[in-house]
């Protein structure tokens, strides 16, 4: 089952033992100054997270759609580009680096067809897969390859992966889990994942409205049997963080292990 996010949904990482350019950082050299550049490749909103490793220091800059900002500048004859690396993290997020309020009462749907029942493979907090800030709050559904995912809440598609056919319980198969991520209104995020390959019925830059057919369970990335995992986040400065919901007026701590799920 699902772990950890691709982000799986979708936070960028820049660091790891030994530090390397993430794919949205590059150098611009002009007469005696470096540039750093970020490309901004993600639809709507999120934020870049700069932190200065010697100092501890943090700063952030939002975007609202994809853009190419310069974010750091300085004299070639006192830094070069590998240094920067090693001296600097870029992280790149999803939302706003400084989100002051939600709908907390928002009651979402069942991330299925009317009419359509799933057993729960998974609740909210476990001690298997759904704990830690990320994953505290999600829920899996055990869905067959190829059952019709809808979306829980109105909102515009930010990103979707389709092209993994893999799956497997080991590790080594977190990023090869297919999924959908949408954006809502106040700021949060829901997220589907371990979708068919080629089962995503929507694709960047749509908007969905709830209930609306939105992709094809799978069993992609790391998944002990086909199923849907999904969950809703707030944005933190440190990236997406799980919350819970109100799911067809129901809490989300009482769709427990072994229950099923109706949708009326």
């Amino acid at each position: 089952m699902f772990l950890r996010f691709f982000i799986l949904f979708m936070m960028f990482f820049s660091c790891q033992e030994k530090p390397k350019k993430p794919s949205f950082i590059s150098f611009e050299t002009k007469n005696d100054s470096i540039n750093v550049v970020c490309k901004n490749p993600v639809l709507g909103k999120t934020f870049l997270k700069i932190t200065d490793k010697k100092l501890k220091t943090a700063r952030f800059l939002d975007f609202q759609k994809p853009d190419t900002v310069r974010v750091l500048q300085f004299h070639s004859s006192k830094i070069d580009t590998i240094s920067i690396i090693n001296n600097y993290e870029f992280r790149l997020f999803y939302g706003v680096s400084s989100i002051k309020k939600y709908d907390t009462l928002y009651n979402y749907n069942l991330p299925f067809l009317k009419g359509k029942r799933y057993k729960i493979l998974q609740g909210q907090n476990t001690n298997f897969t759904h704990k830690g800030s990320f994953s505290k709050y999600a829920i899996d559904f055990k869905m067959n390859v190829g059952q019709t995912v809808c979306a829980i809440r109105d909102g515009v598609v930010v990103n979707v992966k389709e092209d993994s056919d893999t799956g497997g319980k080991n590790e080594k198969y977190f990023e090869d889990a297919n999924y959908i991520i949408i954006a809502h209104k106040d700021g949060t995020f829901s997220q589907y994942v371990h979708l068919k390959k080629n089962g995503a019925i929507v694709k960047k830059g749509d908007s969905v409205q709830k209930g609306q057919a939105i992709g094809k369970s799978g069993n992609t990335g790391m998944s002990t049997q086909p199923h849907l995992h999904f969950a809703v986040y707030k944005p933190t400065k440190n990236g997406l963080e799980s919350i819970p919901i109100l799911l067809d007026s129901i809490p989300g701590k009482k769709y427990r292990k072994g229950k099923f799920a109706y949708h009326k």
